[in-house]
């Protein structure tokens, strides 16, 4: 199992509006979840804080984590600009999420938890299962094998799955994991699959950005 690393957030402009801003689907996940009654969450790898923040705003109690200490300082300051109180958000590793047993009514990881291997894939979901409450869900994203990285010969292979990205920015060195539609039958056996979607995002850069929207339940 390859060792996780830290997105390298001290270069990453923190005014950024798309860092500053929650994701997309975020809006309708915590009205679904409020509707559902849920209220313990968790935010798996919280950037700059932009989806944890949006959650406390909305009535939950929200922790979270990141393997970036830059990150967690990041996310503590953006809240109190924003008069925002959060539960507890620590430095942690996603191998092994800090938490008891069933402690989360819900949980989000967007871009996250694919910065590892398919051992490391695998192991991330049953820490997700293992903290999630019966009846629990996550949302989760995964890029798609469809993806230019997964295929450019630059990159360095790690298994059938797995590819270390080397580019500027942020994500140099990091493990990205990444799926194909034979993946979805295989990998998500101890949940119950509420929605599985392809998406292709085109990114500033003018490139389609293709990655799987995961919804699964416990």
């Amino acid at each position: 199992m390859i060792e996780s690393k830290a997105w390298k957030w001290e270069i990453v402009d923190k005014d950024d509006k798309y860092w500053n801003s929650p994701a997309k689907e975020v809006y309708f996940l915590c009205q679904n979840w409020k509707d559902k009654g849920y209220s313990e969450f968790l935010d798996v790898g919280v950037g700059f804080g932009r989806n944890a923040i949006y959650l406390a705003k909305n009535g939950f109690n929200v922790s979270g984590f990141d393997l970036s200490e830059h990150s967690v300082k990041m996310t503590y300051e953006k809240a109190k600009e924003q008069g925002v109180s959060l539960g507890e958000i620590k430095v942690a590793d996603m191998l092994k999420f800090p938490y008891n047993d069933e402690s989360f009514d819900c949980m989000l990881a967007m871009n996250v938890i694919s910065h590892t291997d398919l051992e490391g894939f695998k192991k991330i979901l049953g820490e997700i299962k293992r903290t999630l409450k019966t009846g629990g869900e996550v949302y989760f994203t995964v890029g798609s094998k469809k993806s230019f990285w997964f295929n450019n010969p630059v990159c360095t292979y790690v298994d059938d799955n797995t590819r270390i990205r080397v580019e500027d920015g942020p994500e140099n060195g990091i493990p990205h994991f990444y799926m194909g539609d034979e993946d979805c039958f295989t990998l998500f056996n101890d949940f119950k699959i509420i929605e599985i979607k392809e998406v292709r995002e085109l990114t500033k850069h003018g490139n389609f950005s293709p990655h799987y929207h995961i919804w699964l339940k416990k």
